[in-house]
């Protein structure tokens, strides 16, 4: 019973904050600095990266949010939640590449890159840049978002491919970091959606 209050209440903060901070084309990056946010990722990244680094990530999230209409927030927690801010995580059990962990043997058929000949299937190697990673995973967030009828948790869900005990503690855990974003943004006085 205590679980299911604990993700009840998961579920209404991750509500609140889409309700404060929605879904929208004004949610997003355009308040929001990007030395505050490279800060927040060299801060909270393991291995540590350089900040040169972290600029990187923080200017591609940001132009991701700005694309997707994501907010920033969401894409910074799953970021740190999927791989500590390690833009060349690998897990070879579950053949997830990158920064957002995107999943190769599912989205390989279904994602392409664009190179002097055209568009060509996307490799491994392709999903440990940041850019493409980026673009590729929240393109794909936006995919799942579709799929759950505009509901966050289940977009998550969908995203991480959890489902029952495990899906309530990877959205708690998402949401708590998007949490940590936005009150270490707000101590700093920095308005981020």
């Amino acid at each position: 019973m205590a679980r299911q209050t604990l993700f009840f209440c998961a579920f209404f903060l991750l509500v609140l904050l889409l309700f404060v901070f929605p879904l929208s084309k004004k949610a997003g990056a355009d308040s929001c600095s990007l030395s505050s946010v490279a800060r927040y990722i060299a801060s909270h990244s393991r291995p540590a990266q350089p900040l040169p680094v972290s600029f990187r990530i923080a200017g591609a999230l940001m132009a991701a949010s700005r694309r997707t209409h994501l907010p920033l927030y969401l894409l910074v927690a799953v970021a740190q939640q999927e791989s500590s801010f390690n833009p060349g995580a690998v897990n070879l059990a579950s053949g997830d590449y990158g920064l957002l962990q995107v999943h190769y043997r599912f989205w390989r058929s279904r994602l392409a890159k664009r190179s002097p000949q055209g568009l060509r299937a996307i490799r491994r190697s392709d999903l440990l840049g940041i850019d493409v990673n980026v673009r590729a995973a929240s393109l794909i967030l936006i995919h799942d978002l579709r799929l759950a009828g505009g509901d966050p948790v289940g977009m998550l869900g969908r995203f991480s491919g959890r489902v029952g005990g495990a899906h309530r503690q990877y959205v708690e855990s998402v949401l708590a970091k998007g949490m940590e974003f936005l009150g270490a943004l707000k101590r700093q006085g920095v308005l981020c959606r």
